[in-house]
């Protein structure tokens, strides 16, 4: 019988039949063996094996179903999510994995079956971006499930979701800019169309505005919150990121076109200081980006005899766009824009920007 260092060592090496050197010890309640070709690889095997035992908790998988996680993992994504975000993960799970997955056993899921969901998916029509969707949802949670040690690693990350084909941008040239808010001068909401495309604000940042907000003097506005629309609901929320948290310098035509809007406001009996909302509806209440784009923005493309395009594609792509081909420190439009990567905003704009790469400035300067 071998014998036993002291407790919590293991016992010592001893030669078995075969010629091999086994070493035991003990973990989770159970008695467990290292193996050595000699006495010494032994006795490093076992120190391996009392570290790791050490430095990891007993890890015991639970025989809680995916469904009844899903049911303990709301109750955080309550108090962790934006409400946008919550009704996605709702969404995704009620339609997608609580069916495939809800009644197996949670230590049970694989990847094999992450795998052939995400193939079924595809097979049914959902789209590549609607399937990385529901991967960053299951994964998300199987990561709090690894933290709550129901189970050991989270399969998702065994896993390849379908690759995602970016939408092209089509941001509006500068003449095209010039003439979309010529266009506007004379609608309803010129400001917020100039405001869109000089300041590249969010849609929700823009009809989240306060009248406090502004600094008309200053030429200034601070970004505090936005307006977010979803499942037939408004909220105001925080920003997305700390960098979104912003103050953007207001053009002089922009501050005009504020001007402008406040006395029409102010002349419809709608209040104009305070935490009271700069674009509203015909009633004062918060704009409903659907009604808005087809009674507003959609006709005012059509009187500029522009394509169709998104707001973001109007206001957001081009400002960044005429921010950079006017020389526009990089770091200053991403700022401006709420972004904390420059690197991803070149990457994405770079190729709209004519000149960048050219190495002309080098033969000038050598010559």
């Amino acid at each position: 019988m071998a014998r036993k260092n002291s407790n919590g060592e293991g016992s010592r090496p001893r030669k078995r039949a075969d010629g091999r050197w086994e070493a035991r010890y003990w973990s989770a309640g159970k008695r467990r063996s290292v193996y050595g070709e000699t006495r010494k690889e032994a006795v490093g095997k076992l120190a391996e094996a009392l570290a790791s035992k050490d430095n990891a908790r007993v890890f015991v998988p639970s025989d809680i179903t995916v469904g009844e996680f899903f049911a303990r993992y709301d109750d955080v994504a309550c108090d962790t999510m934006k409400r946008r975000s919550l009704e996605t993960y709702r969404d995704i799970a009620r339609l997608h994995l609580l069916p495939a997955f809800g009644s197996k056993k949670l230590k049970d899921l694989s990847r094999e079956h992450v795998q052939r969901l995400y193939s079924r998916k595809r097979e049914v029509g959902l789209s590549a971006a609607r399937v990385r969707r529901i991967h960053g949802v299951l994964s998300a949670a199987l990561n709090t499930a690894v933290k709550w040690r129901y189970i050991e690693q989270n399969v998702c990350k065994e896993v390849s979701p379908p690759m995602v084909t970016q939408p092209e941008i089509r941001p509006l040239s500068l003449e095209e800019a010039k003439r979309f808010l010529a266009s506007a001068e004379d609608d309803r909401f010129a400001a917020l169309f100039v405001l869109g495309v000089t300041s590249g604000a969010r849609w929700g940042e823009l009809t989240g505005l306060y009248w406090s907000d502004l600094q008309l003097h200053r030429r200034v506005m601070h970004i505090q919150r936005a307006l977010i629309t979803g499942h037939g609901k408004q909220t105001f929320e925080s920003p997305k990121t700390k960098g979104s948290r912003r103050s953007v310098a207001l053009t002089k035509k922009a501050t005009d076109a504020l001007i402008r809007h406040r006395e029409r406001q102010a002349a419809g009996g709608f209040p104009v200081v305070g935490d009271k909302l700069v674009f509203t509806n015909t009633i004062g209440g918060s704009l409903n980006p659907s009604h808005f784009t087809q009674r507003h923005f959609k006709p005012l493309l059509k009187r500029a005899d522009l394509p169709d395009t998104t707001w973001h594609a109007a206001t957001r792509h081009t400002c960044t766009c005429i921010l950079l081909l006017e020389g526009v420190n990089p770091k200053s439009v991403a700022m401006q824009m709420g972004w904390s990567s420059v690197a991803f905003m070149l990457e994405t704009y770079a190729r709209f920007l004519p000149g960048w790469g050219d190495n002309g400035a080098m033969d000038v300067a050598l010559s």
